[in-house]
Formats: C-alpha cells, sequence, structure tokens
C-alpha cells in the first residue's frame, strides 16, 4: 500500500525535543518494515490550515505515487484567535463557533479528497476534537479518534469530545475582548481544562510519551501502528 501522512511534529516520529533530533520514524517506520511505500509531508509546527494546503498540493506533486490512502494527524493549531472573536462578535454562540469551524475545516479536507480520489483517515493527537458526529457528518473517516485514549488506555474512542482546533486556546484574551458576548464561558473553561488534562496525562507517563509532554514515543507509536492493522485499515 502507497501511504501518505500528513500533520506537525506529532506525525513526524520519536523527537528529543532537548537535544533537537529524530530518534525513530515512529509510525513511518513501523509502515515500512511492514512493507508499505511511504512518505511522510509532516511539518514541525504545521497546523490543520497548513494541511489544508498540504494536501493538494503534494498530492498535485506526486501522482505519479498512486496514494492509496492518506493519514492525516489532528494537529493542536488551527484556527486563530481573531476567528473566534469575529464569529462571536458576530453573534454566534461560543458551541456554535466551534462546530461552524470544526465543519469548515473538515469540508475543505473532503472537498481536496473528492479531487485527488485519495481517502483521508483522520488521527487525533494530543487533543479531544474528533467528534464523530461531525466527522461523519462532513463524509470523512476517523482513524484514532484520540491517540493517547489507545495508548493508556487501548481504547480510542472518545466520550465527550471538545471541538476546539485551538490549544492552548488563549480563552481569558477571547473573554476580555468580547466581554458581554459570550453566552457559555464553561464550555471555554471546559475547552481549556481539556488540554491541561491532556497535557498532564502525557507528563505522567513517560513510558510512552516524551517529558515535553507533547510528542509520542516509538512505543506509542507501535500501539497505533497495531491499531490501524486490526481495523484494517493498513
Amino acid at each position: 500500500m502507497n501511504i501518505a501522512i500528513f500533520g506537525d511534529s506529532f506525525a513526524n516520529g520519536e523527537i528529543d525535543t532537548d537535544n533537537q533530533k529524530l530518534n525513530h520514524l515512529g509510525l513511518t517506520q513501523y509502515l515500512f518494515d511492514d512493507g508499505h511505500f511511504v512518505v511522510n509531508f509532516s511539518r514541525q509546527g504545521n497546523t490543520m490550515n497548513g494541511i489544508l494546503k498540504d494536501y493538494p498540493f503534494h498530492l498535485r506533486q506526486n501522482e505519479h505515487l498512486k496514494f492509496d490512502i492518506a493519514l492525516v494527524f489532528q494537529t493542536e493549531n488551527s484556527r486563530s484567535t481573531t476567528d473566534w472573536i469575529n464569529h462571536i462578535k458576530s453573534g454566534m454562540s461560543v458551541k456554535e463557533v466551534d462546530v461552524h469551524m470544526s465543519k469548515d475545516y473538515y469540508g475543505e479536507l473532503l472537498k481536496s479528497q473528492k479531487a485527488f480520489g485519495v481517502p483521508i483517515y483522520l488521527i487525533g493527537g494530543t487533543t479531544d476534537t474528533l467528534s464523530p458526529e461531525v466527522i461523519k457528518e462532513c463524509g470523512l473517516k476517523s482513524a484514532c479518534q484520540s491517540l493517547v485514549n489507545l495508548v493508556l488506555t487501548g481504547e480510542h474512542l472518545i466520550k465527550e469530545p471538545i471541538l476546539s482546533f485551538v490549544f492552548p486556546l488563549p480563552v481569558y484574551d477571547i473573554l476580555d475582548e468580547c466581554e458581554g458576548l459570550i453566552d457559555d464561558k464553561e464550555y471555554f473553561l471546559k475547552i481549556e481544562k481539556k488540554g491541561n488534562d491532556r497535557y498532564k496525562l502525557m507528563l505522567d507517563n513517560p513510558e510512552y510519551f516524551y517529558p515535553d509532554g507533547v510528542h509520542p514515543n516509538r512505543k506509542a507509536y507501535k500501539i497505533l501502528f497495531n491499531h490501524l492493522k486490526e481495523s484494517n485499515i493498513i
């Protein structure tokens, strides 16, 4: 199988952030070892908006490789604080803004998938953003809703997905700018708490995650690889 991978440093492999070096190719290495042809187009610091540009660009430039699937890692950062503020000032509720931006992103991915004919499988990284309802409504597929859940519990599903693509979300900047316009401060604060809780989980499990509390190691990637095989995605 020919596989393209998109994402940020979370998708690159086992990164030693202290020494700025790649110790292991992570999922890419396990796919290679299993006989697949893989090109990892991930970029350190990439955003979801960046992936919207990377996917069509690289598939157009590499049509001769005839990719069978694309694994897209959900990155932490996407929509700017300005997007949030503008939507809220237009009269949208917090939840409406969150769902609107999520559907907007997934809708753009779906357009690219239809244009190039390469099926996209989404992989949730550090944040619980892969709402199965929104993904299904947009016509995309989820390979793993949460890598952190999968590694620590053996179950990748998310019971209470928080849609926001902005993490760490500058909650208080938005609250200050939109004072009196926020309809649900608790939802906002819940987004922030989810991110902080997930970060702490990774810090507390050095067997699978680097001390920076963000990047998985080869053991975590191996679990993801096994999950993809068991799910008949690869």
